[in-house]
């Protein structure tokens, strides 16, 4: 299932973005990698490219692990640091602000499935906790950020722990932080230096719809109801937010209203349905940027005053973690829904060429480097970013010809040239000595008759890509190879 936006269309498709910081130019070290998930990734274009994506789907079925997984980490050995929450499942008839304890776990996992030394490193005191929580851990001093929703008597208190070593664990001074709706993630933005939190949050409309909450009837009311979109917060340290702002009354208890302001808030905009909704956004950093599946939400007629049907999730992608763009507007990006209606894993692990999320009893993913793509139907052209060449070859990962257009075999070409930087073809690198027919593999070898481009090393240079039916996801370095700033 794949999903085709022009570059003229997708270049204004960038989400609401909140009144913070302005990004800083990327800086892009160690080993080279080029993903094609938007606008800023291809230039000088010719001919009609869109962007897709690829929906995560079941790898397989797993034993349980006993708790839900919240985020993992990479070691040094190829293993992955693994931490998770056993929170008790409320019974039927429990009160949502019942009084309960958790436990946060740690563990170790080499396949992303069977998780080792599982030990628990903090219980929490009984309280009115509900099941949402994220963590992340900042780039920067290391130190490890939990966020846990407290119900209290204005809301869903969002409430931090912090750690220096994963073992020993805090609850942090000042909380709670803000409050807001009952779904987040939590990452770590390099470009930012900061924590960046997704979190559901409310703004008055009228709904054509009344869901779960109102009280009149579902077809010509003009009352005010709360509608489900995103808000974006970035943190230095986990403790002072931006924006400051808090949802001061998330079920709209006594009737009032305190809407956040509408410049804070990521919004559905005029090319969606009338009546979509952001119920939540799953975001986490990958490589040199940001990806988030966001769970589309519309409530039904059929459904007066209850909750209404989720709609499908969809891949996001942002070079920061603020400025969102939508390559695949409208396309499911969750094979196994509604079986499972989100990921809430907000870090996911990378083990043996798969980019995994671990769900209960399932093994979810999807091909690493392969969650967007850059692609063709007809001929068309583009030129990557300026990289300085590393010592050995470079790897294309791509499919040609596309996965959704197998019937396009004898037709479908990846070409590529290598310009300097002055945006000439480099002699004995022309795009007809390199040229690729029906491959789909991560690590095909970019060769120009004899020459490699390891030939080039230390130069900086930039490709220059032909294709036609065919989908590419990357550009990498053979093992062991660097990029220098």
């Amino acid at each position: 299932m794949t999903m085709a936006l022009t570059l003229a269309f997708l270049a204004g498709q960038v989400g609401c973005v909140s009144a913070l910081p302005q990004a800083p130019d990327t800086a892009r070290t160690g080993p080279l990698k080029l993903l094609f998930s938007g606008t800023a990734d291809v230039m000088d274009t010719w001919g009609r490219l869109h962007f897709g994506v690829t929906p995560v789907q079941l790898i397989r079925k797993i034993a349980p692990a006993g708790f839900s997984v919240l985020a993992g980490f990479p070691l040094a050995d190829g293993s992955w640091e693994i931490f998770g929450h056993q929170t008790p499942d409320p019974a039927p008839g429990d009160a949502p602000d019942r009084s309960v304890t958790w436990k946060l776990v740690r563990g170790i996992t080499r396949d992303g499935a069977a998780v080792e030394n599982v030990r628990t490193v903090f219980e929490s005191e009984k309280a009115a906790w509900s099941g949402h929580c994220a963590l992340a851990r900042n780039g920067d001093t290391g130190e490890y950020l939990l966020l846990r929703l407290r119900i209290d008597d204005s809301g869903f208190a969002y409430t931090a722990f912090v750690s220096h070593d994963g073992s020993h664990w805090s609850e942090q001074s000042g909380n709670p932080l803000f409050y807001d709706g009952d779904s987040m993630s939590l990452f770590w933005s390099p470009v930012l230096h900061r924590f960046v939190c997704v979190s559901k949050s409310f703004e008055p409309v009228r709904k054509r719809f009344v869901d779960h909450g109102g009280t009149t009837p579902a077809w010509n009311d003009n009352a005010w109801r709360d509608r489900r979109v995103l808000m974006i917060r970035t943190s230095p340290d986990g403790r002072r937010w931006e924006p400051s702002v808090s949802l001061p009354d998330v079920w709209n208890r006594g009737g009032k209203k305190a809407p956040i302001p509408t410049g804070y808030l990521t919004t559905p905009d005029s090319d969606d349905p009338p009546d979509l909704e952001f119920y939540s956004g799953n975001a986490f950093w990958y490589h040199d940027r940001a990806y988030m599946t966001v769970l589309n939400y519309a409530a039904s007629p059929l459904s007066p005053g209850k909750h209404g049907p989720q709609l499908d999730n969809e891949w996001w992608v942002s070079q920061d973690g603020l400025r969102w763009e939508r390559p695949a507007r409208g396309v499911n990006a969750l094979d196994v829904f509604p079986q499972l209606l989100r990921l809430d894993t907000t870090h996911p692990l990378v083990v043996g060429g798969q980019i995994l999320f671990p769900k209960g009893d399932r093994l979810l993913g999807l091909p690493a480097d392969r969650i967007t793509y850059v692609a063709a139907r007809a001929n068309a052209e583009f030129t990557t970013r300026r990289f300085e060449m590393p010592r050995g070859d470079l790897l294309l990962n791509a499919a040609v010809p596309s996965l959704d257009r197998p019937f396009a075999r004898d037709q479908a070409y990846v070409m590529v040239a290598v310009l300097d930087e002055a945006g000439t073809v480099i002699p004995g690198f022309e795009a007809q000595k390199c040229v690729i027919h029906g491959e789909d593999r991560p690590d095909i070898p970019l060769r120009w008759g004899d020459a490699s481009a390891g030939q080039l090393a230390g130069r900086k240079v930039r490709l220059r890509f032909m294709l036609r039916s065919a989908s590419i996801y990357a550009v990498t370095a053979a093992p062991g190879q660097t990029e220098k700033k």
